[in-house]
């Protein structure tokens, strides 16, 4: 694996030892870091709100960006509540902290992101996200009076895949189910406008709790979790929620002010993914995809070097462990052109590995 170490922001192009390469790489998947008004945004708040805000939610002066943001972010997501934090991992780690003290056992995806892995948890890799669905779902009729933590990601971003869970509807009624939901690289993409699956799997015979980062899709550096009053009170009066800092507040102002943007942003990477997967159109049967997610993968690796070569730059590092093999990824992206994406398709047509 070669790193490419640049001193500025990445976007569509990156010119790297005299070169320009085409960009597809990154989670920017609403490429927002390339909007100026965007930009604009972010500089206008931090000039409300200064660069940071290191003092706890609970001093005794608080932001009210902060709570305008959950207030805006549950209501978009159809939650009834909704706490903020730093980054997504913090989310997804006290989250599942939290969770491991409620539940009598935990049940985690193959798939399921290190943020939300209790320590010491190993999924097993070569388990399916079926077979693992079926599996909670013969266990929980195997056992009675539990309270089961049922740990996912929303995407699985390696296959990639989307995950379905109205499969819970099968778990026996004789538990409690927590459901905790990854939407790290949902929000801005799937469910709800920018919000994610909340609204989608809230009906579920569940406690459904959802926790990501803001800083790929929609570009804030911070994380969010939603759920109900007692599980949000739980993040909220935990020791983790009230001594860490806050995300950056200028940040948080944008976003409460990037609406339009962010829904601009969408239509042009919903009208990347449909012009490139009609080029593609199964031209290629070494790539793997969801024409539903901007992110495209192969059944053999060793595709980076030679898209290199092209001058196409795509993700390619060892995942989740630096001792797992390079995992080799096309990520599309809002600001991508056809140009690009004609580029990509020729060069994916005529390559082989």
């Amino acid at each position: 694996m070669q790193h490419h170490p640049i001193p500025h922001k990445i976007g569509r192009l990156i010119p790297w030892q005299g070169k320009d390469y085409r960009y597809f790489s990154g989670t920017a998947y609403l490429g927002m870091g390339s909007v100026p008004q965007f930009e604009q945004l972010i500089i206008q708040g931090i000039q409300q709100y200064g660069p940071n805000h290191g003092a706890s939610r609970f001093s005794n002066v608080q932001l009210e960006v902060y709570e305008e943001l959950e207030q805006q972010f549950a209501s978009g997501a159809g939650a009834p509540y909704a706490a903020l934090l730093s980054s997504g991992f913090m989310a997804g780690y006290l989250t599942q902290t939290l969770l491991c003290e409620m539940a009598h056992t935990v049940w985690a995806a193959p798939d399921a992101h290190p943020a939300i892995l209790p320590a010491n948890y190993q999924p097993d890799p070569e388990q399916s996200f079926h077979e693992f669905a079926n599996e909670c779902i013969q266990k929980s009729h195997q056992v009675k009076g539990q309270t089961i933590a049922i740990l996912s990601n929303a995407v699985d971003t390696i296959l990639p895949a989307i995950h379905d869970f109205d499969w819970v509807k099968d778990l026996s009624p004789a538990n409690t189910y927590y459901l905790l939901v990854d939407d790290s690289h949902a929000f801005g993409l799937l469910g709800k406008g920018i919000y994610g699956t909340y609204s989608q799997w809230k009906s579920l015979p569940a406690h459904l709790i959802v926790a990501g980062s803001l800083g790929k899709g929609l570009a804030i550096p911070a994380g969010i979790v939603l759920g109900d009053a007692q599980f949000i009170g739980k993040v909220k009066n935990s020791a983790i929620f009230r001594g860490a800092s806050p995300a950056a507040p200028g940040y948080c102002q944008a976003f409460l002010q990037a609406g339009k943007i962010y829904k601009q942003q969408q239509s042009l990477l919903q009208a990347n993914m449909e012009y490139f997967f009609k080029l593609i159109n199964n031209s290629s049967d070494q790539l793997r995809y969801d024409p539903r997610f901007p992110v495209i993968t192969f059944k053999n690796n060793g595709w980076s070097p030679k898209l290199l070569e092209a001058g196409i730059m795509i993700s390619s590092f060892s995942y989740p462990r630096p001792e797992d093999p390079p995992v080799d990824r096309i990520i599309l992206s809002a600001y991508h052109m056809q140009e690009d994406l004609e580029k990509l398709t020729e060069v994916l047509t005529n390559t082989s590995i």
